[in-house]
């Protein structure tokens, strides 16, 4: 039997889903502007999870956490949680394909480059960007 996986993953500025559908702004980047070292960025996470048919109705763990390149975690944001997908009464034998987003919260004391480690199931996928300190104006 087929496992649970992430077709995509992606950060954007934000992220929701409505109706089943998947509604980004800012989706794809891989830098973060920060206003100042210390201050809280808010940021979001977006995955298509495709879920067989064999695991409708059970539910499947996910985890996503930040962590160095060098794989060391970054304890400013961890996610943890289930999915269920539900067969629908008369549904078509076949798998589904859910969308997921969730805010991100960073907060660190320098520029660096960041993971961000996504897991469904058995699954894994991850985002790489870097965090960068805007340059303060010119006066």
């Amino acid at each position: 039997m087929m496992e649970p996986t992430i077709d995509s993953l992606l950060l954007a500025d934000f992220a929701e889903v409505v109706n089943g559908k998947l509604y980004l702004m800012g989706g794809g980047f891989t830098a973060v502007q920060l206003g100042s070292i210390d201050q809280t960025h808010r940021f979001f996470v977006a995955a298509a999870l495709r879920i067989p048919w064999g695991y409708t109705n059970e539910r499947i763990e996910f985890s996503g956490r930040l962590e160095t390149l060098d794989a060391e975690p970054i304890d400013c944001w961890t996610l943890e949680g289930q999915i269920e997908a539900n067969r629908v009464p008369g549904q078509r034998e076949g798998d589904t394909t859910t969308m997921f987003t969730a805010p991100v919260e960073v907060v660190v004391t320098r520029p660096m480059d960041v993971v961000l480690r996504f897991r469904f199931g058995k699954d894994e996928r991850t985002a790489r960007f870097r965090l960068v300190l805007t340059d303060a104006p010119a006066t």
